[in-house]
């Protein structure tokens, strides 16, 4: 009993269309000024928090995972929530705006670059995902997964294998001429 299964290598996927790989240097300025934006949103946090009346002194991002804040006179459960809630930023931001905009973050929008899906024609959320908590996955063995983009044939870093994507230029899409 033989099974013919049609198997699609990951590369002929991008050489059937019409897209570029992006740069190397491109993907890491627009995770730059994505990680810029993150912390303005650790400290819009810090003001909301202080505004509601917690002593949040401080807040020291660690890595995607670990994050300090000082307080005073806050409970344990407050602290942990407050905790859970800093520890979720990186992810809720890099999930969501993936997935509203279609591929794109505000920086790979400003460096005109998107996600795209390997297998599919629009990035899904369980792909933002994926490729978010990727990230994390990315920055063990000092970055080793980021690095990974330097040989891998489509610029693939480690969180673009684990959701299936990489990432391509945006280039102008062509209008039909009108009949």
């Amino acid at each position: 009993m033989s099974i013919n299964m049609k198997y699609k290598e990951r590369k002929d996927k991008l050489k059937d269309n019409d897209f570029t790989i992006a740069s190397l240097l491109s993907r890491i300025l627009s995770f730059v000024f994505d990680l810029i934006l993150i912390s303005l949103i650790y400290v819009i946090l810090q003001l909301l928090f202080q505004y509601l009346g917690f002593q949040v002194k401080s807040i020291d991002v660690k890595n995607f995972t670990h994050v300090d804040f000082e307080s005073e006179n806050i409970g344990n459960t407050a602290k942990f929530i407050i905790k859970c809630i800093l520890i979720s930023v990186p992810t809720m931001y890099f999930t969501l705006t993936t997935f509203f905009l279609n591929g794109q973050t505000f920086g790979k929008r400003i460096f005109k670059i998107r996600v795209k899906s390997l297998y599919h024609d629009r990035v899904g959320f369980w792909h933002c995902l994926e490729r978010s908590l990727g990230y994390v996955a990315s920055t063990l063995e000092f970055g080793l997964g980021f690095i990974q983009a330097l040989w891998n044939y489509n610029r693939m870093t480690l969180h673009d294998k684990i959701a299936e994507t990489t990432v391509i230029k945006v280039t102008k899409l062509k209008l039909k001429p009108k009949k």
